[in-house]
């Protein structure tokens, strides 16, 4: 998921100066896969918060699920680090996504439903850990990815 096309719902503003990025997949650590781990940064008007599992000490907590809908699929995440938390809502409409059929570089194809999309929206709301309301931003024209690997 990404996209740098944000106003503030509080105060109307575009925000210019922000971009929010997120990804995931199945990390290996010393050679042991990780199942389904997402990383998050949302540079918001000139601050970085960022959510990585890998950064233990940061206490980062992330919990996330995709619904593949008839008409909309949908993301939902939550994360939270020692000094902030945000939910996120996203939207992707359908008919304007691509199912993609995709073979790995190596020849393996570990994904049969590879969702991508250009034009996704939602709303993002971002807290200080005490649960103070920093904003509550409006998210347009979003990058939308998900698929996961086939359990084989």
């Amino acid at each position: 998921m990404s996209s740098c096309n944000m106003a503030s719902l509080i105060s109307g503003k575009k925000l210019n100066n922000s971009a929010f990025e997120a990804g995931g997949g199945r990390p290996k650590a010393f050679g042991i896969e990780i199942p389904r781990k997402l990383l998050i940064g949302f540079y918001y008007e000139g601050t970085m918060y960022e959510y990585n599992f890998a950064r233990f000490w940061n206490l980062v907590k992330i919990n996330f699920d995709f619904e593949e809908g008839d008409e909309v699929h949908t993301w939902h995440v939550n994360a939270s680090n020692k000094n902030s938390k945000m939910e996120l809502v996203l939207y992707c409409k359908r008919d304007e996504m691509m199912l993609f059929n995709y073979e790995a570089p190596d020849g393996q194809k570990r994904h049969n439903r590879l969702w991508n999309g250009g034009n996704g929206w939602g709303e993002l709301k971002l807290y200080k850990k005490d649960g103070t309301l920093i904003d509550h931003v409006k998210i347009e024209n979003a990058g939308c990815e998900y698929g996961e690997y086939d359990d084989k």
